[in-house]
């Protein structure tokens, strides 16, 4: 028996963690994905209309694109396909006017056999050369790539120098949403080493000499031809995906399946995802897949963290053509107790985010590993309890009773996991507890605000959802590291409704100081959320500290305003030291007997930080 555990155990550790696909809809990983630009992400604003003046990439390579130059910056627009954001390039083909994003010289951008690059664009006009994404200093100079609508109205594609430059076979048209996908693939013939499809159609496949393109000393640029280039690009750019090596065709289709489903821009062909009809819900939110494509090639696997808290493992039953795709309709995640008929249990809660799962081959035995991620699915600062209380539910259609399908087989960290679980049928899964009480789903803070008012400090945090919630310590730091409680808020307790809460900090410190709230369950368990900062410099030009780091000795006070009365903190909040003063604006405090440490001077209704070493 002991050697079965052990086994079974080390098999679960394996499986659950080699979720390695974490790019676009579960396709590649930050080596093979080297860029993801999407404007539902990663923008230096979400305020619509405002200037963008830098986008950073969400595939892990951490590159972030740039415009210092007010005049250029792109405006970011909230909501244009199907509800979800976009950046508009304006049409402003005068020196130093034309919009673009650039980011400098990066050897993951070139040095390679292959591209994918799948594009999101709407055109306001056509003209002359307009890019979407370059990577070049000049014309043919140290170029690696560049696409761009030119000519005729028309897609156009450059790979390594323009020699071989080619374009789609179909015209363009303004206000149209589109998906473009392009590949170059250098082992292939040469006259069949570049390809265009749009809309999962192939429309171009062209000749390219290259069979590699070389490490080019140039940058990236969204938007622009090159830097110094004044034609304008005149449209919305929406989301740019970039792999240095050509994907297979289940991961193709899967990709598109994803943008199609996201955007509302219908395929032509292989639209295998139903999860995103308004009949079934539109559950157009993180689509991700598996597949196999009719030569055999896969895409076997998406992490969690591509679906919002769901990941799927296909261990076998994929044939050719076979793909199951599973998307989810909800922004926020929470645990909820209704709508949790036909689930068995006392204290029964479920995730309120639900994902549909299309499954080509219905019928089939496809056995997969699944995981529910805490963290991925927004649902963080949980201690998971009882294995056996988390069960993956299932039921037909968008409303009525839920079918317990399998309980769980193990947790490891902040993941659920379910093994060899068999997928069969179309429909809506989530996850569930049969005892929220010793099984819990967390409480679930949606937001939590800082403001500074009228010399006063206003902290509001609201919560979707609460189970066994005891009370939350609002806690106050100087430096981000040593942290003091200045309040405590009774907790709703039990709620799955959005409850609000408030405190105020009326004697905030002088400077630059740091908020987070620590939520404490009724058992004693506790989370942090996020931190809030503040810059409180309403006085700090009146009241001089100095020498302030002081090595124990006389430290001035001096204050522009009469100091009737003086006192000192330590870092927990004790007062060890406090004098009533006449009208006096100079005070010499001695810090001969204060132990090293950070202490709190309250003068004139502020806190002022002072560190003794």
């Amino acid at each position: 028996m002991y050697n079965f555990l052990s086994l079974t155990l080390l098999v679960n550790l394996f499986v659950f963690s080699c979720f390695g696909q974490t790019g676009p809809a579960g396709v590649g990983t930050p080596s093979t994905n080297v860029l993801w630009l999407k404007a539902d992400a990663g923008t230096s604003t979400m305020t619509n209309g405002a200037p963008i003046s830098s986008w950073n990439d969400q595939s892990g390579n951490g590159i972030v694109l740039n415009q210092t130059t007010t005049n250029q910056q792109p405006l970011f627009v909230s909501s244009l396909m199907n509800g979800f954001p976009s950046v508009e390039f304006d049409n402003n083909g005068s020196s130093g006017q034309n919009d673009y994003l650039i980011t400098p010289d990066n050897s993951i951008f070139d040095n390679t056999s292959a591209y994918s690059f799948f594009t999101v664009t709407r055109m306001k006009g056509f003209g002359d050369a307009q890019s979407i994404i370059s990577k070049r200093n000049n014309v043919g100079n140290e170029q690696a790539f560049m696409l761009f609508y030119y000519t005729g109205n028309r897609l156009f594609v450059d790979i390594d120098n323009d020699n071989n430059r080619f374009s789609n076979s179909v015209v363009s048209t303004i206000n149209t949403n589109k998906i473009y996908d392009i590949f170059y693939d250098g082992t292939a013939l040469a006259a069949q080493r570049s390809t265009i499809f749009e809309q999962e159609v192939l429309q171009t496949t062209s000749t390219e000499n290259s069979a590699n393109v070389p490490d080019k000393n140039s940058p990236l640029l969204i938007g622009a031809t090159h830097s110094g280039d004044p034609r304008a690009f005149n449209g919305y750019i929406s989301e740019i995906i970039m792999y240095r090596t050509k994907v297979n065709d289940a991961q193709r289709i899967i990709i598109n399946n994803h943008l199609s489903a996201k955007y509302d821009i219908p395929l032509t062909s292989n639209d295998l995802y139903f999860g995103d009809n308004p009949g079934n819900g539109n559950y157009d939110r993180n689509v991700a897949g598996i597949g196999r494509d009719a030569t055999g090639a896969t895409n076997s696997q998406f992490a969690p963290s591509t679906s919002a808290g769901m990941g799927i493992q296909s261990i076998s039953g994929l044939d050719n053509n076979d793909y199951i795709i599973a998307g989810h309709a909800f922004l926020t995640n929470s645990e909820i107790t209704t709508d949790v008929a036909g689930i068995s249990g006392t204290n029964i809660s479920r995730w309120q985010r639900i994902w549909y799962i299309d499954i080509t081959n219905t019928g089939a035995v496809n056995t997969t590993n699944m995981t529910f991620d805490m963290s991925d699915g927004g649902m963080a600062g949980v201690n998971l309890g009882v294995t056996s209380n988390y069960i993956l539910i299932y039921r037909p259609n968008q409303f009525g009773p839920w079918t317990e399908i399998a309980a769980a087989n193990s947790i490891i960290g902040d993941q659920i996991n379910f093994i060899n679980q068999s997928l069969t049928l179309d429909g809506y899964y989530t996850l569930a507890t049969k005892d929220f009480t010793v099984s819990p789903l967390p409480v679930e803070i949606v937001s939590f605000d800082a403001t500074l008012m009228n010399r006063q400090v206003e902290l509001n945090w609201q919560t979707a959802s609460e189970f066994n919630s005891s009370y939350f310590d609002v806690q106050r730091s100087a430096d981000g590291e040593n942290w003091t409680t200045i309040g405590t808020v009774t907790a709703q307790g039990n709620s799955q409704t959005l409850v609000d809460y408030k405190l105020t900090d009326k004697m905030p410190l002088v400077g630059i100081s740091y908020y987070r709230l620590k939520q404490v369950d009724q058992n004693g368990a506790f989370d942090f959320s996020d931190i809030r900062s503040i810059n409180n410099s309403s006085k700090m030009n009146q009241v001089k500290i100095y020498p302030n780091p002081t090595d124990k000795g006389m430290v001035t006070i001096a204050s522009d305003e009469p100091i009737s009365r003086i006192a000192v903190y330590n870092a927990v909040g004790q007062v060890i030291f406090e004098k009533t003063l006449g009208s006096e604006d100079i005070y010499l405090l001695d810090t001969q007997s204060f132990e090293s440490g950070m202490y709190w001077i309250h003068l004139n209704d502020e806190n002022y930080k002072l560190i003794v070493r």
